[in-house]
């Protein structure tokens, strides 16, 4: 006897309490998301007024109002006061840290009193140099509350802050003590805030309410152009967005833990943090390390919807599903990441054993968060992935982004005002079959079809003694949205007593100042140093010049000619500064 799926919501009354919980069972199936979501496409405005009603049911209801003004904060924090519930848990060696929505409340009030006093105004751009804690969290609510537009800035390394911040260009910044010195001489011109303040001092302001288009965060997009200038992201984009994503994509309520272990910080937050407290649940941070340590850290943590990533994945292969938390009810994993459809089929077949469904999201900070979903299912090689409810868009063609596909595969684009709108989206091409769409991968090269700063890090190493110019190639990887790094140094020869060439730097000292002055994420997979002087646009080298020659051998059989490498070292004698007369 053929199983029968769930009733097709009727697309005209949405019932969103049940169309989550049909999403939250792994009980849509093709039929059933093909029965509302078009409709919802068609038709955003009345997506809106039933997601908008669906949220104002809870017990605190809700302040904003689509179309009209949102409290941001509010619906946050406030909506949520007087249940005694936790917000955010870190784990730690010694002991957990957690904070309560209660005393969230109080102490993100108190940070913004301190901070009104000391000039913030809405509007203003407020940097957060923080890791992912209770700080980071007590902070950003206490931004919000004074409607500035936040600007969070992960401390990874002094020259991946400094250039962050400069592009940023913000009016504040909040930092602790132990991350002041990545901001480097720079600081002192900087408005620096405090990160405490005492409960008993200036009184709170009440929240702050956001136009529609006004900013509430400025982000920079890890897709497209890793050089783009800073994203704004509007507030009426940002706060349909959290209650969308918070409770119908990640389907969250207040009796969730959602925890997202090695999820790149600059692509999913502070968004996937906002939509987990705008859904009443409590978000926990934890170390990868950690988890690969000791899974059991997320058993402590009491995790419920578990964030897994590629290395995550790992772990959970080698020692089986019994390193996801007993107390799970779902996971889900970025689809971005590495396309490798056998791993993740062998791990979504063993957690279905066990009753755990799992789903995937396409997610941008600085898109305002989801926007591609594949839904809780059975178990399948290649999932078919749908664009998130209530957001229109337009499957193009691949050469030109704003004409519809004649044929079944395209870009994927998100349209705003009726035009098409990439700003902080990968170039995604999907396929159209009878049951959705099938994510092909990115159009563009990168890890996890993120854009590498290959500038920036080329840059960094010409600070190493004895490089004197320095290139980043970025070539594709073996599978979709992979890519594979290579940094290359162009130093001058030294010699040995034999004559035989000595390089003056060496790869270990390359790829430790990558990873200390950009962070561990940049690390490359390959260095390679040539005694060679490149091609020279204004000074540096020709990226495009770099890339040809060492993809097509020439690098490597230049660096073997005498001729060359001797060619290379008058290049490099005559362009000394001449010696003062």
């Amino acid at each position: 006897m053929e199983k029968r799926g769930a009733p097709v919501p009727d697309p005209e009354r949405l019932d969103l309490r049940a169309i989550v919980e049909t999403l939250r069972r792994g009980k849509a199936d093709g039929a059933f998301l093909q029965g509302f979501l078009p409709a919802t496409y068609a038709a955003g405005a009345r997506f809106r007024r039933a997601l908008y009603a669906h949220a104002a049911r809870r017990p605190g209801g809700l302040k904003g109002r689509a179309d009209e003004g949102y409290d941001v904060y509010h619906d946050c924090v406030v909506v949520h006061l007087g249940a005694r519930r936790r917000a955010f848990v870190a784990a730690g060696a010694g002991s957990d840290q957690e904070i309560s929505f209660d005393n969230l409340h109080v102490r993100a009030g108190a940070l913004a009193g301190a901070w009104k006093g000391a000039g913030v105004e809405p509007g203003q751009a407020l940097a957060l140099i923080l890791p992912l804690s209770v700080e980071y969290v007590v902070a950003l609510l206490a931004a919000l509350r004074l409607g500035a537009v936040i600007a969070p800035v992960p401390p990874m390394g002094p020259t991946f802050v400094r250039n962050r911040v400069e592009r940023l260009a913000p009016d504040h910044v909040v930092t602790a003590e132990r991350y002041r010195h990545l901001l480097g001489p720079g600081a002192a011109s900087l408005s620096l805030l405090p990160l405490a303040a005492p409960l008993q001092g200036p009184a709170a302001p009440p929240s702050h309410w956001y136009a529609p288009d006004e900013p509430v965060a400025r982000v920079l997009s890890t897709f497209g152009d890793a050089a783009a200038a800073p994203v704004e992201v509007p507030a009426a984009a940002l706060h349909e967005a959290l209650l969308r994503d918070g409770l119908v994509v990640l389907g969250l309520d207040e009796a969730d833990t959602l925890a997202a272990p090695g999820f790149d910080l600059v692509q999913f937050q502070p968004h996937l943090l906002l939509a987990t407290l705008a859904a009443g649940a409590a978000y926990a941070e934890v170390a990868p390390e950690d988890v690969e340590a000791d899974p059991r850290v997320l058993d402590r943590l009491g995790v419920t919807v578990l964030g897994v990533s590629r290395s995550l994945r790992d772990v959970v292969l080698r020692r089986g599903s019994s390193a996801v938390p007993r107390s799970s009810r779902a996971w889900f994993r970025s689809l971005t990441e590495v396309v490798e459809p056998e791993l993740w089929d062998t791990l979504a077949r063993a957690l279905w054993e066990r009753k755990l469904p799992g789903f995937g999201v396409v997610s941008s900070a600085a898109a305002a968060g989801v926007h591609l979903f594949a839904p809780p299912s059975p178990p399948a090689i290649v999932p078919r992935v749908w664009p998130v409810p209530g957001k229109a868009w337009l499957l193009a063609e691949l050469a030109a982004g704003s004409l519809a596909a004649l044929n079944a595969a395209g870009m994927y684009t998100p349209l705003r005002d009726d035009a098409p709108d990439l700003t902080g989206m990968p170039r995604l091409v999907l396929a159209r079959d009878p049951d959705g769409l099938v994510l092909a991968g990115a159009i563009d090269v990168g890890r996890q079809a993120q854009a590498y700063p290959t500038a920036e890090v080329a840059r960094a190493v010409e600070r190493v003694p004895g490089v004197q110019h320095a290139a980043v190639v970025v070539s594709p990887g073996g599978a979709p949205n992979d890519a594979k790094i290579v940094v290359i140094a162009f130093v001058e020869d030294e010699r040995g007593p034999d004559g035989q060439i000595l390089l003056p730097v060496t790869p270990r000292s390359i790829d430790a100042l990558v990873q200390r002055e950009m962070g561990k994420p940049f690390a490359p997979d390959r260095i390679e140093i040539f005694p060679l002087r490149p091609r020279l646009v204004e000074g540096v080298a020709d990226e495009a010049w770099c890339r040809a020659q060492y993809l097509g051998g020439t690098l490597h059989e230049k660096a073997r000619s005498e001729v060359f490498v001797l060619l290379s070292r008058l290049g490099y004698i005559l362009a000394r500064p001449k010696a003062a007369e």
